[in-house]
């Protein structure tokens, strides 16, 4: 998207729009969550920078069908998107169409034939692969518009305010860059054609009573846009109002970026669940080459405990080394199989798993002993003044030794420096504990 951004209104936009990107912790954050969501948010940016691409001076010669192109081109992304992963993008595709089509830079019945092109071979795409996966006819994108917009079901999950949108998830996700955004529209006239289909989709999307951020977060990449362009507009202000703006502007940017950093790794501490998965193979693959089977209850499953964090369940590994500086590769004779069967409801019916990853220890005391234990986040806690005065001189003089040696590690140096001198320390307590069955036979 940022070439089509360069493309359009020049490199210093490009640049700051990256770098507004990069300062946003929800934005990149759920960028790597495997959620329809964002795999469609990655088409919407390629359909964005194809209309950007867009010349603004179609008229001039030549450039008329390099345009219709772009736009074209945008369209098929678009309809892709809408039809294999989330049909809401159907209603900002709207917008986007009868705006140009307003503009005359598409024609109505090119505009229809492409849409008709592009819809027919994405939905023949989409029941090819759901319908492997379901092993039944499925086009799974169709079945869930049904269920949200036909029959309005989607309420199940939740109703919110109409405005919730606009006051409350997008200011969440997009931060600085939506008043930015908006000071846009004035300096930059260009960029109202940008905002204002994305102002009509969040509005048209706000009569949905059920709301999430994820089901507008395709108009974050245009708010960032505007706020790009009016952090370059200010830039290039020569008095010293506008020299001090820039500074406490790119400031503000500089925080929320490091905000973004600690929310980060705070962040991480919500999954106790995947790091338990993690852990349980390091102690006990080599002991269970042969078999294993592996319980995961609600707790774990909700907390990062994923299949993609599992081995060997469709195909034996050949190798897998849980550490290979003092274990060398082995071969996996059968793969381990999991289970997240939330049935059980004895003790009993736990007995033939060789391991558990559960919430509850005390349940299973009896038949299956703890490996270890996994912390996850609990809290924010205020750190009494005194207790800072004692530990932050000596983290300094820790600090000091490690950068004047080669013998400690100056990157866990200034981890304890902070921890012990920040005023506020995140609160971890135990979430999920790996058990294995007393008696489990080791392979």
């Amino acid at each position: 998207m940022s070439r089509g951004i360069r493309h359009q209104f020049g490199r210093t936009v490009s640049i700051l729009f990256m770098v507004v990107s990069a300062s946003q912790f929800h934005w990149l954050f759920y960028a790597g969550r495997t959620l329809p969501n964002t795999f469609a948010l990655s088409i919407v940016n390629v359909a964005y920078s194809y209309w950007m691409k867009a010349s603004p001076s179609f008229q001039q010669t030549g450039t008329r069908r390099a345009t219709e192109c772009s736009l074209l081109r945008m369209i098929d992304c678009l309809v892709f998107a809408t039809v294999l992963f989330r049909s809401e993008i159907l209603i900002l595709m709207g917008p986007i169409i009868l705006l140009e089509l307003a503009m005359t830079r598409l024609g109505f019945w090119t505009t229809v034939l492409e849409g008709i092109k592009a819809g027919v071979a994405s939905v023949a795409i989409a029941i090819a692969i759901d319908s492997w996966f379901w092993q039944t006819w499925m086009w799974a994108e169709g079945a869930v518009f049904w269920f949200n917009a036909v029959e309005g079901k989607s309420v199940a999950w939740g109703v919110s305010p109409w405005y919730t949108y606009f006051l409350v998830l997008l200011p969440k996700i997009a931060g600085l860059a939506l008043p930015l955004a908006l000071a846009g529209t004035v300096v930059e006239q260009r960029l109202r054609r940008y905002l204002l289909p994305a102002g009509v989709f969040v509005t048209l999307y706000s009569f949905l009573g059920h709301k999430e951020w994820r089901f507008v977060i395709y108009v974050v990449p245009l708010l960032n846009l505007g706020a790009a362009i009016t952090l370059a507009w200010i830039l290039k202000r020569k008095t010293i109002v506008y020299k001090v703006l820039a500074v406490v502007l790119l400031g503000a940017v500089g925080l929320s970026f490091i905000s973004s950093v600690a929310q980060s790794a705070i962040s991480s501490l919500n999954y106790p669940g995947g790091q338990a998965l993690q852990r349980l193979h390091k102690l006990d693959l080599h002991r269970f080459a042969a078999a294993a089977t592996v319980h995961i209850d609600g707790a774990a499953a909700e907390t990062g405990c994923s299949r993609f964090g599992e081995i060997g369940t469709s195909v034996t590994l050949p190798t897998y080394s849980y550490d290979a500086a003092h274990n060398p590769p082995f071969l996996l004779h059968k793969p381990w199989t999991y289970s997240k069967d939330e049935s059980h409801r004895h003790r009993r019916d736990y007995l033939h798993y060789t391991h558990l990853l559960t919430s509850q220890p005390a349940f299973h005391k009896d038949d299956f002993v703890i490996l270890e234990q996994v912390n996850g986040y609990a809290g924010i806690q205020r750190v009494p003044l005194s207790q800072i005065k004692e530990a932050c001189p000596r983290a300094i003089k820790e600090l000091v030794s490690a950068v004047s040696t080669v013998v400690s590690s100056p990157k866990e140096s200034v981890a304890s420096l902070w921890t012990a001198c920040s005023p506020l320390q995140v609160k971890t307590e135990g979430r999920i504990w790996i058990m294995r069955r007393v008696g489990a036979m080791e392979m």
